[in-house]
């Protein structure tokens, strides 16, 4: 699972700072993980920061409890001064004595010298004495001093591995602390957790790490070793809340995101194992929209599908684009089946496994659909028309299993062998514009071009090409020209639910939010019922100003109401409920995702992404921040079946 990693500052996506390297990676990483096919679950973890929340964070003072003298120095000082003193009395006494013994003293003078002397060194006696109770009260008086002592011998047995002679002496410690001192209270916990988890007692760990935590919650040694502990006693909810509190807290250092990725997968694993096979419809927009990438699809020709229906109407083939109409999508792969399944062989057998094929990779059954799509292009009888586009749809299949490497080589295998085809050169540009490789993407656009100068599918990513090409040049005249010879065409293909989504993508790309909801307004206007584009006006008008949540909520409430298993829809949305830190509800919203998708990879993704955010919302509360905006779609990166690079 790709983790992706950034911190964004301000309220809304236009407040992104794009000169920040972290948000600058983050945002490509961002964009990739949306095109190949559904977002990330990290993805989400690193936007939801501000940064200069973590840098105040960084530089505001934690309050420190002002500290006594050490024990150690109070006690040195008066052995000193007590040693002194009876150094001195007894050499008193010493001469005194030999003075004494000089002379014979008669008994009396004797015992009168005893009476002198003893005096004295009760005297000094009692005054040492005295002292030994001043350090006992001064022990009483700084508790925390003496408190600081028992740590310090705590170390001392830690460093040494006695481990349980170190419990002994934090627990002392703890027991001694004034509990206003909280810092060093905090510490104390800390240690002992320490010494717990050298002796593997994973939940003596938790619980003083959790102490800790309470006492100071950006205490950030000690939530990561209550993360590890977690860990490993199988307490992964808690473990990758903790490990995304130390993201929020440490700039998204690598190691902690590995962690959390790692959790993320074992957590989604779990999830899916106990799901009940999928019993949703697809998405009927998102279904079409996918579809509408492959031009010229013979099994979707209007020519053909009449033939089916009027030379075999009852045939289930004919049944299948039956279902399709009436948006049953799931039970075209089990008519095909039985299309192919025919004692009397059909004349329709390699439609009926391109059709099915197609279905199997909306369904997310991506070795069912290789397979078919194998048996279409291997066939001696295939038409070159069928054969391009079964190549075409094996590649898309392997991106969507994340072998970009698989696709490239399907692509120029489907080059090679239809060279005067104008969708292989289309559809390998677009993969090289998703990999950020412009300058190669914009010789396959011009020689899709070359082919046939009046395909619009070149003509709209060449210009999404031109326009990237722009703007990582800082030409801002090469984007404008691009921006506006995509223009031109809106009064042709207003209608086009692909071309509403690619131009708007193409706005959104350069930062023009503007221009962007202008277009929205009016393809809105032209395609009312289409559910991606209402919620892509309402993530739109999110990002660029807050005040205008109400009318978006709304939007995307109307867009659900249209297509209630809308996966684009759901998430979009789940992630406007994020930016108004409604957590719960945005966990709700992913979970119906899953239940509307097909295909292992895309609910383990969905699933990530119900963890994510339910333990980025306990962790933002716990530190008391705020959800940013900036999200990918927001930011206006979208996934190819929403007009984006595939």
């Amino acid at each position: 699972m790709a983790s992706i990693l950034r911190a964004v500052s301000g309220s809304s996506s236009s407040s992104i700072n794009t000169s920040s390297p972290t948000n600058d990676i983050g945002k490509r990483l961002a964009k990739w993980a949306l095109v190949v096919g559904v977002p990330t679950a990290v993805c989400v973890a690193a936007y939801l920061v501000y940064r200069q929340q973590q840098d105040q964070a960084k530089k505001s003072a934690t309050r420190r409890s002002p500290l006594p003298t050490p024990l150690t120095s109070l006690t040195a000082t008066t052995m000193t001064s007590s040693s002194t003193k009876t150094a001195s009395s007894t050499k008193t006494a010493s001469s005194m004595k030999t003075a004494s013994s000089t002379k014979t003293a008669s008994p009396t003078k004797t015992a009168s010298l005893k009476k002198t002397a003893s005096p004295k060194k009760t005297a000094s006696s009692t005054k040492a004495g005295g002292d030994t109770v001043s350090t006992f009260e001064n022990r009483i008086k700084n508790p925390l001093t003496l408190a600081i002592e028992f740590k310090n011998e705590g170390n001392m047995k830690y460093r040494e591995n006695k481990f349980n002679e170190a419990i002994e002496d934090y627990t002392k410690a703890i027991d001694t602390c004034p509990v206003e001192s909280t810092e060093e209270l905090s510490q104390f916990y800390q240690n002992r957790a320490a010494a717990w988890e050298s002796l593997k007692k994973h939940n003596k760990v938790i619980e003083d790490c959790s102490r800790a935590i309470e006492l100071n919650p950006k205490y950030i040694k000690c939530i990561q070793r209550r993360a590890r502990a977690a860990e490993k006693i199988a307490n992964f909810e808690l473990a990758l809340e903790d490990y995304s509190t130390v993201c929020f807290l440490d700039s998204y250092q690598p190691v902690y995101i590995m962690a959390a990725d790692k959790i993320l997968t074992d957590l989604a694993r779990r999830y899916i194992e106990k799901l009940p096979p999928s019993t949703a419809e697809l998405s009927k927009d998102n279904v079409h929209t996918s579809l509408n990438e492959f031009d010229d699809d013979p099994i979707f020709s209007s020519i053909f599908i009449n033939e089916v229906r009027t030379t075999q109407p009852d045939s289930p083939l004919a049944r299948a684009y039956q279902a399709y109409d009436e948006s049953r999508f799931t039970d075209i792969p089990s008519l095909c089946t039985q299309e192919l399944d025919l004692s009397i062989s059909s004349p329709y057998k390699l439609q009926a496994l391109l059709l099915r094929g197609s279905f199997y990779l909306l369904m997310g059954n991506y070795k069912e659909a290789v397979a078919d799509f194998d048996n279409v292009i291997n066939n001696p009888n295939v038409t070159e028309k069928m054969k391009i586009i079964g190549e075409l749809k094996r590649a898309n299949t392997k991106i969507h299993q994340r072998d970009i490497e698989g696709a490239m080589y399907e692509y120029d295998q489907c080059i090679k062998t239809h060279p005067n085809a104008c969708a292989p050169y289309v559809h390998r540009g677009m993969l090289k514009t998703l990999l950020e490789n412009y300058s190669e993407a914009h010789d396959d656009f011009i020689a899709a071009l070359n082919i046939s100068p009046t395909d619009l599918r070149a003509r709209y990513q060449k210009l999404i090409n031109d326009a990237k090409i722009g703007n990582k040049e800082n030409k801002p005249d090469r984007i404008e020209q691009a921006l506006g010879s995509f223009e031109e065409y809106y009064d042709t293909c207003k209608q086009d639910i692909y071309y509403a989504l690619a131009l708007t993508s193409c706005y959104l790309d350069n930062d023009r939010k503007d221009k962007a909801i202008e277009y929205l307004n009016r393809f809105v206007k032209e395609i009312p019922d289409n559910p991606t584009l209402l919620a892509l006006k309402a993530n739109c008008l999110m990002s660029t100003d807050p005040s205008n949540n109400n009318e978006s909520e709304k939007l995307f409430t109307q867009a659900l109401e249209l297509d209630p298993s809308n996966e684009t829809v759901l998430t979009m949305f789940a992630i406007f409920k994020c930016n108004r830190n409604q957590f719960e509800e945005a966990a709700s919203l992913y979970e119906r995702a899953i239940h509307c998708s097909r295909g292992e990879e895309k609910i383990m993704q969905y699933a990530a992404l119900l963890y994510a955010i339910r333990a980025q919302g306990r962790a933002i509360k716990r530190l008391n921040l705020n959800f940013p905006g900036g999200f990918p779609q927001a930011n206006g990166s979208l996934p190819s079946w929403m007009g984006g690079m595939v």
